[in-house]
């Protein structure tokens, strides 16, 4: 009796150590969300008050606006030109624009959503940085770097969907790195089902929805034992396993979309979506990043190294030291981010891509991360305790230096890259007083055109327009009910015989090439009853009546 007494007192001591390991885990990664997410609010609320949240995350507030608020609301008014997550999640928030119009009036739903996600994944980076054994000083010094590297504070305050993107990147990495160091089967359903969620938000998680189940495949077989066959078997199971929930993304977004909309991937074949813009703007792309493989190549060379200069090195040093320590980890975020980032190049140079800055910010964490490969402890080693990186050798202070160094280099490197108008064709406008001023004029002209559609006292479905380009008008209008838009189950009826469909209006704008009001309209009168025009003097918005009889 007394030795089974002893024998479990025995058992408690490493038992409750383990508990103490998982709570500071919890804790400092609960810290970590808490004060990173204080940082990001702040810059959410920056970008807001200077009308700077993104034009790209108003419009996924207005899609989620749709779904709830608009004349005809359904859940297939989310759209299908852009994937439906960063819509979704801004749907708990929307209610609450009777309290907060400007959640909705000037998108800061997004700004709050990104700020949360941005947050998050600094957070998920910072266990990464746990689970990989870096010790807590060095830890510490590349989340914080992580978190205030110039573009997780953009993209964490200004509403795009950069930021629930990379949430679930790096959640798949922390999810990959897991079954690398344990390779347990169970664990690749969460990395699966990251994956997906990831799709949700951006199509470029194609690449890593692909690399990933490849590089579980050949890690499962070549770590199997027994006879050929078998190795086979379990490799295919395994990729399999992490592989279907990403498959059934893709197939199940794409069929619904193929049933609603009669088009398979919309943002490729849509004339709203990312290839028409592309091919519409390709002569104003191509002046500043160049017509040339080469010329492209450089432009993206130079974004990326303005980004994080040092990756290259950081690339070759935890590449050998993988090497050295047979130490798979480093997989993980080559796989997941790396898969991405070389996605977004290909698309670029193949001339199907803006070249926006915004779409190399994948190389930041990617840098992180290699960073903290360099300082991670050997496979097999206790994680940090016991193991200070002020007791350790010469070589082991080299290395937190260079790491260490390379995540801060990043951040005056990038402050210099965003001031740049060629390398940060969007970003560089933002911090200028003519930027401001511009995005606060263009936001005071759509609200004021609200505004006079409003006084008109209009019934129900009484203006027709294409919420691709009138979404921010739609957004500021008191009265949703009284637009017609392009999801309502009617739109298409309605444009082609506004009179039968009780249609006064017709709102046409100005700028959009592929506006269906005014391409498709038959009926309207000859003059606009009403213009808006932009501080230059050129006419963007125009509403004119439909005659009342033939």
């Amino acid at each position: 009796m007394s030795t089974d007494l002893r024998t479990t007192a025995d058992l408690s001591v490493p038992l409750e150590g383990l508990r103490r390991h998982r709570r500071a885990r919890m804790t400092e990664g609960r810290v970590v969300f808490a004060v990173v997410l204080l940082c990001y609010l702040g810059a959410a609320g920056w970008f807001w008050r200077n009308h700077l949240i993104h034009v790209d995350a108003v419009s996924r507030v207005a899609n989620a606006y749709y779904v709830l608020f608009s004349r005809d609301p359904h859940l297939a008014a989310v759209g299908f030109v852009w994937n439906p997550l960063p819509s979704l999640v801004m749907l708990p928030l929307l209610p609450l624009k009777a309290l907060i119009p400007a959640l909705t009036r000037d998108g800061l739903a997004a700004g709050l959503t990104s700020a949360l996600f941005m947050a998050g994944t600094v957070a998920v980076g910072n266990d990464i940085f746990r689970r990989m054994g870096v010790s807590a000083v060095p830890r510490t010094a590349l989340t914080v770097l992580l978190a205030l590297h110039p573009m997780m504070i953009i993209y964490g305050g200004n509403g795009t969907s950069e930021a629930c993107f990379m949430f679930f990147l790096v959640l798949s990495v922390r999810g990959l790195l897991i079954w690398l160091t344990g390779q347990r089967p169970e664990s690749l359903v969460a990395l699966g089902l990251s994956l997906s969620l990831a799709y949700g938000a951006r199509y470029e998680a194609l690449a890593p929805g692909v690399a990933v189940p490849a590089v579980v495949a050949a890690v499962t077989w070549w770590r199997g034992r027994g006879r050929a066959r078998w190795r086979y078997a379990t490799a295919q199971t395994d990729a399999v396993i992490v592989g279907l929930p990403v498959f059934l993304a893709v197939a199940g977004w794409a069929l619904a979309s193929k049933i609603i909309v009669g088009q398979w991937f919309a943002t490729f074949s849509s004339e709203y979506g990312n290839s028409a813009q592309v091919a519409s703007n390709a002569q104003g792309i191509e002046s500043v990043t160049g017509v040339t493989l080469g010329a492209r190549t450089a432009y993206a060379l130079h974004q990326i190294l303005g980004l994080q200069p040092l990756v290259p090195l950081l690339l070759i040093l935890a590449a050998v030291m993988a090497v050295r320590r047979r130490d798979p980890r480093m997989i993980a975020p080559l796989t997941v981010l790396g898969a991405v980032l070389a996605f977004d190049e290909l698309a670029f140079l193949a001339g199907g891509s803006f070249g926006w800055l915004r779409f190399q910010i994948t190389v930041v964490p990617l840098a992180a991360l290699l960073a903290g490969a360099l300082l991670a402890a050997p496979p097999g080693a206790p994680a940090t305790r016991g193991r200070s990186w002020r007791s350790a050798r010469v070589r082991r202070l080299s290395t937190v230096a260079v790491a260490v160094l390379a995540a801060a280099l990043a951040v005056p490197t990038t402050v210099v890259t965003l001031r740049s108008p060629v390398l940060a064709r969007e970003e560089s406008d933002w911090f200028t007083r003519a930027g401001v001023t511009g995005a606060a004029q263009r936001t005071g002209l759509d609200q004021q055109i609200a505004r006079d559609i409003d006084g008109m006292a209009l019934p129900d479905g009484a203006v027709i327009a294409d919420s691709a380009y009138a979404f921010a008008i739609i957004l500021a209008s008191g009265k949703p009910r009284q637009f017609i838009i392009t999801p309502d189950r009617d739109f298409a009826a309605s444009l082609a015989d506004p009179r039968r469909h009780r249609v006064r209006y017709l709102l046409q704008s100005a700028f959009g090439p592929a506006d269906a009001v005014r391409a498709g309209a038959r009926d309207a009168g000859s003059r606009p009853e009403h213009t808006w025009t932009d501080t230059s003097g050129a006419v963007r918005w125009s509403l004119i009546p439909v005659p009342s009889r033939p």
